[in-house]
């Protein structure tokens, strides 16, 4: 193979293909890009296993080839050639990188033939949304993926597409986000999308109004322009998310989502760093966040004054971060937070636009 190519092309592409790089594997071939040269162009490949990613570069090209690239040696590379010209040669087991101006890379390949294949689209199902609308999904979601191995059907968040809705869904089992948009596909069924998929999908689709999911087979693919971004879904089965939303909470808490943030972060600075806990007070006409840590003789006492509550006084404990995360993907700025007592979960219930988003806490004893 000999390819004559950019410096400023191949930089674009590895910053593409590194994200789905992974340094610890069992495959030694994840650390590597797969590189193909016909008179169809230049063709550059790379996957985890789990997530892949395929693009073109503009390159003329001397001869046809593939080969192997260690992803990270490239980037490293990459980084230090001077702007221009590239000329890249590939004879045995050795690969020749040229810049324009002469400085010249010798570096070794593995053989290619056992790389795996790119996944094949049969373009069964396609789900189409503005990309904005999709970003603002998958941002309201990521925080409650869990993170867990020993809990794979969660790894990811769930695209449950049913007769009239399609619900968006992630949970860790301490706390769920539900979105609900009206379903205006023909796809029906429940994929559960990795949540390393998701996390590098928002940087993929830049540029993009619209995006296009196609779910085939065990795979989700994307485009971007000439570029491929694909994943395998993850084959578990969702637990029943409805399951555990309470139908009524006949309590309900407003206040300011600034103040209500502030307040958290205002607590945070005495929670025990054991039990991350703080508890919010409410009682007629007067509503506190209050956090203790005795060992270290901390206390911090949060008014909400925007706050406005009718009821029987309750005290609920939360973690911490849990509920600073929760407050700070809220969409409105006035916060709707429902609850039935001190140990049921709490629904935060924000009023979006042309969907329903509900946000589940679970709360923790009490521990002062």
């Amino acid at each position: 193979m000999n390819i004559s190519t950019t410096k400023k092309e191949l930089h674009q592409a590895f910053s593409k293909l590194s994200k789905t790089t992974q340094i610890k594997s069992q495959n030694p071939l994840v650390n590597y890009t797969y590189i193909s040269s016909s008179p169809a162009g230049v063709v550059l490949h790379s996957t985890d296993m789990e997530v892949g990613v395929k693009t073109n570069i503009n390159a003329s090209v001397n001869s046809d080839g593939e080969c192997l690239f260690p992803t990270s040696e490239m980037n490293d590379i990459i980084n230090v050639l001077e702007e221009g010209r590239v000329d890249i040669e590939v004879s045995g087991p050795h690969i020749n990188i040229k810049s324009e101006k002469g400085v010249s890379f010798d570096i070794s390949t593995v053989p290619f033939q056992e790389y795996p294949e790119i996944p094949e689209n049969k373009h069964d199902n396609l789900f189409c949304i503005e990309t904005s609308n999709l970003k603002e999904i998958i941002s309201s979601l990521l925080y409650a993926i869990n993170s867990e191995p020993t809990k794979p059907a969660l790894n990811g968040a769930c695209f449950n597409f049913l007769e009239s809705s399609v619900d968006f869904v992630a949970t860790d089992g301490h706390r769920l986000v539900k979105i609900s948009r009206q379903n205006t596909t023909n796809i029906n069924g429940s994929f559960i999308i990795p949540k390393k998929f998701l996390s590098i999908l928002g940087t993929f689709l830049e540029g993009q109004s619209e995006t296009n999911l196609v779910l085939s087979g065990n795979y989700i693919f994307t485009n971007n322009n000439n570029d491929v971004f694909y994943s395998k879904i993850i084959d578990e089965k969702y637990p029943n998310y409805n399951a555990v939303i309470p139908e009524e909470n006949p309590l309900t808490l407003t206040a300011n989502k600034s103040e209500m943030l502030n307040n958290i972060r205002a607590a945070l600075i005495a929670t025990n760093k054991n039990t991350n806990q703080i508890s919010l007070h409410l009682t007629e006409g007067k509503v506190h966040f209050k956090s203790v840590n005795q060992p270290e003789s901390k206390t911090v006492h949060a008014p909400l004054k925007s706050a406005k509550y009718s009821g029987e006084d309750i005290s609920i404990g939360f973690n911490a971060t849990y509920l600073k995360e929760a407050v700070s993907k809220y969409p409105n700025e006035e916060i709707l937070f429902t609850f039935k007592d001190s140990l049921s979960a709490t629904l935060f219930l924000p009023n979006v636009n042309d969907q329903k988003t509900i946000i589940l806490l679970m709360p923790v004893r009490i521990n002062e």
